[in-house]
């Protein structure tokens, strides 16, 4: 006899969260037909995973990515219950390697430039 309340219990719990998922795929249904196709996009799903990929193609049932690895995968369909977070990836800027290389190229042509002036006025 205490089964039956318990299973109600259980069952009222879980349908709040149903719902609250429902209106969240909603959400990102709309989000997704305002991006355009071809934009760098960050996803985090339900299961922790995060996904940085192009997207291909936002329909009804759900987003079509090509997630962007060093071994190349194919394109992935992710509904868009699953979507916790969902926004544009804006790019990168510079990266601390290149602002290295950066630095080190200018000083170098620095160095170059001023000792091709000494040789100069050496003469």
């Amino acid at each position: 006899m205490r089964v039956l309340p318990a299973l109600l219990l259980i069952i009222t719990m879980a349908a709040p969260s149903f719902a609250q998922t429902q209106a969240q795929g909603d959400l990102w249904r709309a989000f997704a037909q305002k991006v355009d196709v071809g934009t760098r996009v960050k996803l985090r799903l339900d299961d922790g995973q995060r996904v940085v990929a192009t997207l291909i193609e936002a329909n009804a049932d759900g987003l079509f990515v090509q997630p962007r690895t060093r071994v190349p995968v194919p394109v992935q369909r992710i509904a868009y219950e699953r979507i916790v977070s969902f926004e544009r990836d804006e790019g990168r800027g510079i990266g601390a390697a290149k602002a290295v290389a950066i630095g080190v190229a200018s000083g170098v042509g620095a160095f170059l430039g001023t000792l091709l002036i000494l040789i100069a006025t050496i003469d």
